[in-house]
């Protein structure tokens, strides 16, 4: 896989998933990892849940077969 340029690249905060069936909704991007963790503990101390810090690692295109697509 190639490695996205750092103008791509950013990071997304969600529930941590508690089973197969979870659902986790990421609604905002954050620009910096720090932002990203700094988001995800305050949603953790305000829900008393964890929270994951997830992030962009490539983007799928309809009719891409190859891995390494660049956003």
């Amino acid at each position: 896989m190639t490695a996205l340029p750092p103008f791509a690249r950013f990071w997304m905060v969600a529930r941590k998933p508690s089973g197969p069936g979870s659902k986790t909704e990421p609604r905002q991007r954050y620009s910096t990892v720090e932002d990203a963790r700094a988001a995800a503990s305050d949603l953790a101390n305000a829900n008393d849940a964890p929270f994951i810090v997830l992030e962009a690692v490539e983007i799928i295109r309809p009719g891409d077969t190859a891995e390494g697509r660049l956003l």
